[in-house]
């Protein structure tokens, strides 16, 4: 299983859709597969951090990137492979957005070879870009961030469920449903209108802000915005963005 990465996205995806349908029994099948392998939950909370790591300097970046490709290729044992696999089945998920960040680690967890020796040097140099990039967890003007990063760390800890309905009413589990059932096209269009809207409500915002603190913050999200690619994970960042600055 070299794509572990995209069978990490699957999961999320999967999870969050049987949840909204309520399907219980769906996502106890699947949670009670993940608890059977330790590594698996490592691995996935090791590609989980690299999402939002940071380091100051390029050097730094380039040895951790460096070591990261012998530990993630011990990892990827025959038994691993198989467990990852029946899992794969067992999710089931055919479309799903590409993520940059899984996909060159993923690269870096191959076996070398002279065939994939151009596909890892630019693994390692998207990693180093990205772990010398600050990352700006976008929140809405009020303070509060939205919860579906987290989801996946709190069914590896058994709190989904909890989790879930805490926070989360029934006019946004309607939502969640409805973003689910998108079309890759509707969600292109859909995900390049709310940006639209979101960057000129920011950009009108910024001009009235006469204080330096809500000033940087806009301007974080701003950025981050115009950064965001369609998902159906982002086009739920974003209403719940939109949302926070009406």
């Amino acid at each position: 299983m070299k794509n572990f990465g995209l069978l990490k996205s699957k999961i999320l995806s999967k999870l969050t859709e049987s949840y909204s349908k309520q399907n219980k029994k769906e996502v106890k099948d699947i949670l009670g597969t993940i608890k059977e392998n330790k590594s698996f939950k490592e691995l996935y909370l090791f590609y989980e951090e690299i999402e939002n790591k940071y380091f100051e300097d390029k050097e730094t970046a380039q040895l951790y990137v460096e070591g990261m490709g012998s530990m993630l290729k011990q990892q990827m044992t025959n038994e691993f492979k198989g467990f990852c696999q029946s899992l794969d089945e067992k999710v089931n998920v055919s479309e799903i957005n590409e993520n940059e960040i899984y996909t060159a680690l993923d690269h870096l967890s191959e076996e070398d070879t002279l065939s994939n020796l151009e596909k890892k040097v630019k693994a390692k140099k998207k990693l180093v870009e990205h772990l010398t990039t600050k990352k700006d967890i976008v929140e809405s003007v009020s303070g509060s961030i939205t919860p579906n990063e987290s989801l996946l760390h709190a069914v590896l800890a058994n709190n989904f469920n909890v989790l879930y309905s805490n926070t989360m009413n029934e006019s946004q589990k309607e939502e969640l449903k409805n973003i689910l059932s998108l079309s890759e096209d509707e969600l292109n269009n859909k995900t390049t209108e709310l940006k639209e809207s979101i960057l000129t409500q920011v950009g009108s915002l910024l001009s009235e802000s006469n204080d330096t603190e809500l000033t940087n913050k806009l301007s974080n999200v701003e950025k981050e915005v115009k950064d965001m690619k369609p998902s159906k994970y982002n086009y739920y960042r974003l209403n719940e963005l939109k949302n926070g600055l009406n």
